[in-house]
């Protein structure tokens, strides 16, 4: 083999070997760092990031709220992001400098009972995870294995940066939830919250044709953007009216809130023989329900967490066919160095907030 073989190929900030981060040392401590850029080995990428989404988790992480198994301080956060490859390791074919991607988040040790059965998000391993126990794309640079990687369309759809494909990683979470699920057209589908991950289940739902789509949110800032998408129906979880009209109709709920109350609505207003896609991560909070109601209802009952190969092409192959109107749910695109302002955006979450994306400096 020659030198050219083993040797990572370069473009871009490749080159300088330094870039600026955000690092998290400890929960509320964090700075602007400058880091040596590593270089990608055996099987790896560098990744140019074009911008980074932020995450309810990356604030958990900030704050010091997130269960100790699942973070490594200190850390480069940022799992959702869209960049350009800068490099490649050595025997990495397929993925040519310059082309536009994204990557999964979660680093499966590929060879557990899960992973061998195509279920990497259940791996049994140690949990490793881009953005959490791994460096992520709080910065210019990162390096990811290239085995995650998927390109992106050679043409994005009008009015589409590449920026804005950083909400391919929610998305693709959204993605395997119904690809669990199968909806089928002429169904009842109730979708739960107005955040990122609801508003992109309203997309995405609204390409199968059901009869009837129903958003239920605590307040009405998102509805008319949720109309836009395909709602047909928006109610507040407070109007108890309502809610009575869509209860024990849905053949499909989607759950995205991240409230530990809105589970046993869910439940409540799916029908019997239903469906429940469980993907908000409260974190805290108990809840009361009837112990029954998964037996006497009849329920299938999915919880998600992260997104495999599949869901991550679906994603991509439903950004390409335009289901996906990614720059209508981005509200803010701050500057790295505005770390702490977009933690406290999420934190307290103003009316008029969508997505933040941060931008390398």
């Amino acid at each position: 083999m020659s030198d050219a073989d083993t040797t990572p190929h370069t473009v871009g900030h490749a080159a300088s070997r330094r870039c600026a981060a955000v690092r998290v040392e400890a929960p509320r401590r964090h700075g602007l760092i400058e880091h040596e850029v590593p270089a990608p080995h055996a099987g790896e990428v560098l990744i140019e990031v074009a911008a980074a989404g932020v995450c309810g988790s990356d604030v958990e992480l900030f704050e010091g709220r997130r269960p100790a198994p699942y973070v490594r301080y200190p850390v480069i956060p940022g799992h959702e992001w869209a960049g350009r490859i800068a490099a490649v390791g050595p025997g990495v074919e397929g993925l040519p400098v310059g082309a536009a991607v994204v990557a999964e988040g979660f680093r499966s040790c590929g060879v557990c009972v899960r992973c061998r059965a195509g279920e990497p998000t259940l791996c049994t391993a140690d949990y490793a995870e881009t953005g959490f126990t791994h460096p992520g794309a709080f910065s210019n640079l990162l390096v990811v294995p290239s085995r995650l990687v998927h390109l992106l369309p050679a043409a994005l759809p009008p009015g589409t940066e590449l920026a804005d494909c950083a909400l391919l990683e929610p998305a693709a979470c959204v993605a395997a939830g119904l690809l669990a699920a199968q909806p089928r057209p002429g169904g009842h589908v109730t979708v739960l919250g107005t955040g990122t991950l609801s508003l992109l289940a309203v997309q995405m739902l609204a390409a199968y044709r059901p009869a009837s789509l129903t958003v239920v949110g605590r307040g009405d800032q998102h509805f008319a953007l949720a109309e836009s998408f395909g709602a047909t129906r928006c109610v507040r979880s407070g109007d108890a009216g309502g809610l009575a009209a869509v209860d024990g109709r849905a053949d499909l709920v989607f759950e995205a809130t991240g409230a530990a109350v809105m589970v046993p609505l869910a439940f409540d207003l799916a029908r019997r023989g239903g469906t429940v896609l469980l993907e908000g991560i409260a974190g805290t909070g108990t809840i009361e329900m009837d112990p029954d109601v998964f037996a006497l209802k009849q329920l299938t009952v999915r919880g998600v967490f992260g997104a495999g190969p599949a869901a991550w092409s679906h994603a991509i192959d439903q950004l390409r066919t335009g289901v996906l109107d990614l720059p209508s749910l981005v509200s803010h695109r701050l500057p790295l160095t505005d770390y702490a302002r977009g933690m406290a955006l999420l934190a307290d979450r103003p009316p008029a907030l969508k997505k933040v994306l941060f931008l390398p400096v």
